[in-house]
């Protein structure tokens, strides 16, 4: 995972040196599209992607929608390239499998609901037709830049705080494709991350929905001195989170995006956090890759995205319409 340089978000010299460059990246998205023959699948297929490198929490925003589905009686199912993962699949999610084997977004999507990983979507959604025919939907984790799939409705998932960066493409900018074109290629917005001060008012944005991130603490002791640690394309969002439901953070450990966690790393972790009197924090995402005689020595932060009561109602009837049309 490309870990974002500060000058992606702003307009500077540094942005500006490699903006040649990032005309090469469109052409290229430009044949890809171009050229492709997506495959239509007799299942419907929702992709849930971004537009920018980097996390928009799209898939704690796939379990919100896994939900919602089945509150509206379909029967879904996620599809997964397995980032970060071994296999390349497609191969059902299961957990007799080592930590490593699947990637930690495929694992925690499985802890919701049957998951398929497969580098080739193609190959994902034809295992999914002929094995798994009692699902009537596909929750496409990633994607939007795939084009070898048809999409019944594709949801861009943005983060507040990032939004579209300096708006400009790789290397130039965070974004894997021009806004123009990502704009015809989806039907919403669904706004993601903390609440940002910052102007939202965007002449080309679609229908938009908003959430909200939840964490539940109930279990955690606010009496408790904790060391945070994460691998997140955004680790600051979880430290924000931790701070602002008033947790005793004394110290942020900070690890890149999909980092695998090895008994070396875990234990000196461990070891640390004990000589200074520190219970050790994460998120339900890292403690997956994270071996289960160790978790006694950790506490999970489970976050999640929420819609309140107007915006969760508005989205199923998006849904319905979307899905029965």
């Amino acid at each position: 995972m490309i870990r974002s340089p500060k000058f992606w978000y702003k307009n500077n010299l540094i942005s500006q040196i490699f903006v040649p460059i990032s005309f090469i990246w469109i052409f290229i998205d430009f044949l890809k599209r171009k050229f492709s023959n997506p495959y239509k699948s007799k299942l419907k297929i929702i992709c849930v992607g971004n537009v920018n490198v980097g996390g928009s929490g799209k898939t704690p925003l796939c379990i919100h929608l896994f939900r919602h589905l089945k509150e509206l009686n379909f029967n879904p199912i996620f599809l997964s390239s397995g980032y970060g993962g071994e296999n390349l699949g497609p191969i059902i999610v299961n957990k007799y499998k080592e930590i490593n084997f699947f990637g930690d977004e495929a694992i925690l999507l499985s802890k919701y609901g049957p998951t398929i990983v497969s580098k080739n979507r193609y190959k994902g959604i034809k295992l999914i037709e002929k094995e798994f025919g009692e699902h009537d939907i596909v929750i496409m984790d990633d994607g939007l830049q795939n084009y070898q799939l048809y999409k019944d409705l594709n949801l861009l998932a943005i983060d507040r705080k990032m939004m579209f960066g300096n708006q400009r493409c790789l290397p130039a900018g965070p974004l894997r494709q021009t806004i123009k074109t990502c704009m015809k290629q989806i039907d919403a917005i669904i706004f993601t991350g903390n609440k940002s001060k910052e102007n939202l008012s965007f002449s080309f944005l679609k229908i938009k929905f908003e959430t909200y991130i939840s964490a539940n603490y109930k279990k955690l002791s606010m009496k408790n001195n904790y060391m945070a640690f994460c691998g997140l394309a955004d680790n600051e969002k979880f430290f924000d989170t931790l701070k602002k439901i008033g947790l005793k953070v004394l110290k942020n450990v900070n690890f890149y995006d999909h980092t695998r966690y090895s008994d070396t790393i875990v234990e000196k972790l461990i070891k640390e956090a004990q000589q200074q009197k520190l219970r050790l924090i994460t998120t339900e995402k890292d403690m997956v890759k994270i071996k289960k005689k160790y978790h006694k020595f950790i506490d999970i932060l489970p976050i999640e995205i929420n819609m309140n009561a107007e915006e969760s109602k508005k989205f199923k009837l998006y849904l319905n319409k979307k899905l029965n049309a």
